[in-house]
């Protein structure tokens, strides 16, 4: 078996294992899809699914160069456009909402705790998928327990390229949104510009992206400080992020996701004066 076809069953594993375990939530969770409860664990499963795939990046970059990375990420990237739902996966919204909408702290610190409890077990789950030795290559990952920090630069350049990828990002999502909205174009183009950049930055500093995706495969590694880690994996980022939600004018998911059970309860309220009346 050939190193891409080894990184092909196991993306597929970890989406077949995400789609699985939100079966089981609608089907044993006695809870509305609104309630909190199925909320934070759709947010579980959607930042393992965003999370654990990435871990197997190194390999491909080992193996097939740059032009492998831009096509994994690229495929990678359209799957989450399809699969990946009713989540955030991302502190970035998260943290831009709660400094626009205090009042919504609470709910936000439990999704961010949620997120990060997914990130720390994405790596052992990628791991265990390494140790089933499908391919030699994922045997040694597996058997290598040190890490490395992907940062390559100095820790303020860093912050810079994963800023600018991130807002870069965000222009590109809102171009796409407006000229091919809800179409495959769309999450095409999108895709398309996930791989190109991280293949551009990758050798910078991993070009993540994603804060709670960076902390998952290199928080805690060698060679850079965790307040270092912070600086340029998560400040930089969630700056670029409120910056692109000031200047385009972009929608905030989390907000959406926090709406829902105020409507739930205003129609449970409604149902119940609708009973009184009768």
């Amino acid at each position: 078996m050939r190193v891409w076809e080894a990184s092909l069953v196991f993306y597929i594993t970890c989406f077949i294992g995400a789609e699985i375990l939100r079966w089981i939530v609608r089907t044993f969770v006695p809870k509305l899809p609104s309630s909190l409860t199925v909320q934070l664990l759709n947010e579980f499963i959607g930042t393992l699914q965003i999370c654990t795939p990435m871990f197997d990046v190194g390999t491909i970059l080992e193996t097939y160069g740059l032009f492998g990375v831009f096509v994994e990420i690229t495929v990678i990237e359209l799957a989450n456009c399809y699969m990946v739902r009713d989540c955030v996966a991302s502190p970035c919204p998260i943290v831009t909402s709660c400094y626009r909408k205090r009042k919504i702290l609470r709910r936000a610190l439990y999704v961010l705790a949620v997120q990060i409890t997914a990130a720390f077990l994405s790596s052992r789950l990628a791991r265990l998928f390494f140790s089933f030795g499908i391919h030699p290559v994922h045997l040694e990952v597996a058997s290598n327990y040190e890490c490395s920090t992907d940062l390559s630069v100095a820790l303020t350049t860093g912050a810079a390229i994963e800023g600018a990828a991130v807002l870069l990002g965000k222009c590109v999502e809102t171009v796409a949104s407006d000229r091919y909205a809800d179409s495959w174009l769309q999450y095409l183009v999108n895709s398309s510009f996930a791989g190109f950049i991280c293949a551009l930055g990758i050798n910078f500093t991993g070009l993540y992206g994603n804060p709670i995706v960076a902390s998952a495969c290199t928080f805690n590694c060698l060679g850079v400080s965790h307040l270092g880690h912070l600086a340029v994996y998560w400040a930089s980022p969630i700056v670029a992020w409120y910056i692109s939600e000031f200047v385009l004018g972009v929608e905030d998911d989390f907000d959406e996701i926090e709406e829902e059970p105020k409507k739930e309860e205003k129609v449970k309220k409604e149902i119940k004066t609708n009973k009184k009346d009768d």
